[in-house]
């Protein structure tokens, strides 16, 4: 199992075009911010005291939650790639058994998102300490480090989980293009939550990345918000602190959120991997290959 880990890690890391491209969801993201979202915001918070330190740590928390996502997948599209070439058959032939290959190409992908989420963190920290002279406290870098870990392992779950039903590469690629466009959007980096409608804040949050984003965030900002004079939270505008009804999660509970998602799409991986081999095997039944 570690070989076939080490073998996956190889092969993603190798390839700098590959590693380039999982990483455009979040390059994107911080591109945006820059260039557009930033001045606008800037503007429209104007009388407030230094916000773009604390707006370079909001998006900070976002775009570590969109690298997380779309690294994850890239990682796991490794064994679409290996079931389409028949490679994954080949180490069935062996002494692996077929859970213990899912879990190496899990480990591969939780160790890339992990390795993708500090290597955005430490881009984004140098060129907000460059650009806006902003400084992290070293006291908060274990709990970053410790999130990244536990959203790897959950958005590599979930990626395991929805490749399990992807057959062919090409698909595979096509939906590494939504996904990377789509998760900006749904972890709100691309804009305030607040700025969306109620039916697409409630989309938000059924999206688990949003969690990630969230718990993020709560750790880069701290308490350091500042006083806005209006009747909105802007922790909940801002997408902070996600709120179900009357009460905004806070972020040990939205790590409880993860854990759970973890543990229930560990459930779902197997059932879902098991159910994939009787369909396979069920239509490999009815039309025999020639």
């Amino acid at each position: 199992m570690l070989t076939t880990v080490k073998r996956n890690l190889q092969l993603y890391f190798s390839n700098k075009a590959s590693v380039f491209f999982s990483l455009m969801g979040a390059w994107i993201a911080f591109a945006l911010y820059i260039i557009f979202l930033q001045k606008n915001m800037l503007d429209t918070w104007s009388s407030l005291s230094h916000p773009e330190k604390f707006l370079d740590r909001w998006v900070m928390g976002g775009t570590l939650a969109v690298t997380g996502i779309t690294t994850t997948w890239s990682g796991t599209v490794r064994l679409v790639r290996d079931k389409e070439s028949q490679k994954f058959s080949d180490f069935l032939l062996t002494d692996t058994t077929n859970f213990r290959l899912n879990v190496s190409y899990l480990i591969s992908a939780s160790v890339i998102g992990s390795v993708m989420q500090v290597v955005m963190h430490a881009i984004m920290s140098l060129y907000f300490y460059y650009q806006d002279g902003l400084r992290f406290e070293g006291s908060n870098l274990p709990s970053v480090v410790g999130v990244i870990i536990l959203s790897s392992v959950m958005l590599a779950l979930l990626a395991l989980l929805l490749v399990q039903f992807v057959k062919t590469v090409e698909v595979a690629e096509r939906l590494s293009t939504i996904i990377g466009t789509a998760s900006g959007f749904l972890v709100g980096v691309y804009m305030p939550i607040g700025t969306l409608p109620d039916v697409a804040q409630k989309i938000i949050k059924l999206v688990p990345g949003a969690y990630v984003a969230s718990v993020f965030r709560q750790i880069l900002v701290g308490d350091d918000i500042p006083k806005w004079k209006s009747s909105l939270d802007i922790k909940e505008y801002l997408g902070i602190e996600l709120k179900w009804g009357d009460h905004l999660l806070t972020c040990q509970q939205n790590i409880l959120i993860i854990a759970a998602v973890i543990v229930v799409s560990q459930f779902l991986c197997r059932f879902c991997n098991g159910l994939s081999c009787y369909l396979v095997c069920g239509l490999s039944y009815f039309f025999p290959s020639r």
